[in-house]
């Protein structure tokens, strides 16, 4: 009695309801991600894989020299924001040899960065999923299915965020100096504006062109760490044209070319300090560019891997080995192999849907009366961003790694959230205990693979089981 008593207190529920609120599950999700990247960053005093030239680089450019890089300069010029902040933060610390910084500031810009990545991807999906919500607001509905639809879209939502947060591969890459989380980070920061801006009803004009231009920024800045941050431009473009046939508006064409100068624009401005040093053309410096890629080899690295065999969890890239007689320390950008072949499953079962274009517009002729057009927003977008992420290096022949992946990655893991925040309040029991199973495999494996993401100490026989296939060595 007295523990039921203490349940209904009013300190009881105003506790269960603030942990009910997704603004609480936000601060913890927020929390996982700055912890897994942040946690002991400086623990291997080394440089790691590709740090050995982006590390350098950045250091070049804080002592206006101009290094021989393949990729355009704004990921070097974030790691050297890090570095010069660390040496007025912490100059006692202890430093790398091989330049002389402490590997704290040189990690901590990527650090902070891929902490970001899982909240841009929460908003997002938020914005997606909330303009489902709009267009049927003139749909009578019922209390109880107004809550289900509240409870699929922050689950949605959440998940998704969580996938990214707690992934292997970009935990990893975001607990090094290197390039790929920049690119990722300020590519979906355009996404997130510019759907907002399409996504938004009764948005003000002026509202509008501001997303679209901030958009347009952050486009132009993820094509200047890398190029195939153009998968992000060509996605949005794909998108927009779709979005604007399927609610029967004519394709704005201004906004579009709008997009891409602002884009072409910022990308040419961050060049500027780079062609200051070097007292070069951006034409020059870009035929130089594209000549180097046209130039590598097809093989030449034993971590190099085809398009086709990154979904699938090939071949990761060990970036460090460390072997003593009792334990070994390995740090590995292997995602999570349980979330891996389940994100591919659900991206497979969205393509099938969308591939079968009879049966979709049977089932957009049964629900016309019910919602609108604009109602079936997500499924086309995680689509078409993760095709256009993907398939372009389907004729690629140089050497190719799994990092470039990520930014299709992503949109595979909301695909799943998707189907799982489905799933997780379905009528069916069965199906809504297969969802719970579904995320507790995930969850499993996160732990059982963390020791190789953060490099944690393992016994010899401990990290063989954690190799499942020969290629993962």
């Amino acid at each position: 009695m007295v523990l039921c008593k203490l349940a209904r207190s009013p300190l009881i529920r105003a506790i269960r309801s603030y942990f009910s609120q997704p603004r609480f599950w936000l601060i913890v999700l927020a929390g996982i991600a700055l912890g897994l990247r942040f946690w002991q960053l400086a623990r291997f005093n080394t440089l790691v894989f590709d740090e050995v030239y982006f590390v350098n680089f950045a250091q070049a450019y804080r002592q206006r020299l101009a290094p021989a890089d393949a990729h355009p300069p704004l990921g070097k010029y974030i790691i050297a924001a890090g570095i010069q902040l660390g040496s007025w933060l912490n100059s006692t610390a202890k430093t790398t040899p091989a330049v002389g910084i402490a590997p704290f500031s040189y990690r901590q810009a990527n650090a902070l960065i891929g902490s970001l990545v899982p909240l841009i991807v929460v908003g997002i999906a938020r914005t997606v999923s909330r303009s489902i919500g709009q267009t049927q607001s003139t749909v009578i509905q019922w209390p109880r299915q107004r809550q289900r639809q509240w409870q699929r879209q922050w689950q949605f939502t959440l998940l998704s965020g969580l996938f990214v947060a707690t992934d292997g591969l970009f935990i990893t890459e975001s607990r090094y100096a290197l390039l790929n989380v920049h690119m990722v980070c300020l590519g979906l920061l355009s996404h997130m504006l510019w759907l907002k801006a399409a996504l938004t009803p009764d948005i003000r004009q002026s509202k509008k062109v501001l997303l679209q231009t901030a958009s347009g920024c952050f486009l132009g800045s993820a094509i200047a760490v890398k190029w195939n941050g153009l998968g992000y431009l060509l996605s949005l473009l794909i998108w927009e044209i779709w979005h604007c046939h399927s609610s029967k508006n004519k394709t704005n064409l201004k906004s579009l070319v709008y997009l891409i100068l602002i884009a072409t624009i910022t990308y040419s401005l961050i060049w500027w300090p780079h062609l200051r040093i070097t007292q070069e053309n951006l034409f020059s410096v870009h035929a130089h560019l594209f000549s180097f890629h046209q130039h590598i080899g097809t093989s030449g690295h034993a971590a190099c891997s085809r398009w086709y065999s990154w979904p699938l969890l090939i071949r990761p890239i060990t970036y460090e080995y460390i072997r003593t007689e009792s334990q070994a320390y390995t740090v590995s950008n292997l995602g999570n192999p349980v979330l891996w072949l389940l994100s591919s499953s659900a991206m497979l079962l969205l393509t099938i849907n969308y591939a079968l274009p009879l049966k979709h517009a049977r089932s957009r002729k049964l629900k016309a009366s019910r919602k609108s057009p604009q109602s079936d927003i997500i499924g086309p977008y995680l689509l078409i961003s993760y095709l256009c992420n993907w398939l372009p290096w389907m004729p690629v022949q140089r050497c190719t790694f799994n990092y470039l992946y990520m930014p299709a990655a992503i949109f595979g893991f909301m695909s799943l959230a998707w189907l799982l925040s489905q799933w997780l309040n379905a009528p069916s029991k069965p199906t809504q205990v297969i969802a719970w199973l579904m995320l507790s495999l995930i969850a499993i494996a996160f732990l059982f693979w963390l020791p190789l993401t953060l490099g944690l100490p393992l016994s010899p026989q401990a990290l063989k089981t954690r190799w499942l296939l020969k290629s993962w060595m």
